[in-house]
């Protein structure tokens, strides 16, 4: 794709997003782009060991819209939502106080410089250290997966003593 091409495509998914109504045909292209995006631009194993991939081979779900605990993939077809979505949905997908504060904080400043000081993070941290338990008080955030379950290990030793855990293989 040249640079024309990448901005055109870029404005489709932007329309796509805003749409409140596409057509049946919309939605199975729709699909059928997904697979191949995940096929050649993403991770092709999500298409060979997917649970919701590989039982519903022509049409897979793909997650569209959702409210408390369920969710409907783009074909309207609707789920309990099991997963959570990584824990972030522990008030439910979509809840209105949520929507709420997050729009607003978007309507101020969306991210934060990280070179000045923002005081939502110094707010939530006191929060954080004072329900930590013993003397801990201090918080340091992190935004993947693998460095929250090492920090979760280095509290888990400083506030038990402890040193050895228990693991599994592939438990992810």
């Amino acid at each position: 794709m040249n640079e024309k091409e990448v901005l055109k495509e870029s404005q489709k998914w932007l329309d796509i997003i805003s749409s409140e109504n596409l057509s049946d045909d919309q939605k199975h292209v729709i699909v059928s782009e997904t697979i191949e995006n995940f096929a050649f631009y993403y991770n092709r194993g999500y298409l060979d060991y997917r649970k919701s991939v590989i039982e519903m081979r022509d049409e897979p779900a793909l997650e569209w819209v959702g409210e408390g605990s369920y969710f409907e993939d783009i074909l309207g077809r609707k789920f309990i939502d099991c997963l959570g979505g990584y824990g972030i949905y522990s008030a439910g997908i979509r809840h209105p106080k949520v929507l709420k504060a997050v729009a607003d904080q978007l309507k101020r400043m969306p991210l934060s410089s990280q070179e000045l000081l923002d005081p939502l993070r110094g707010a939530l941290a006191k929060l954080l250290g004072e329900v930590a338990p013993g003397d801990l008080q201090y918080c340091f955030f992190i935004n993947n997966g693998t460095d929250a379950v090492e920090g979760a290990l280095k509290l888990a030793r400083v506030a038990t003593g402890r040193t050895n855990f228990i693991s599994s293989l592939r438990g992810f």
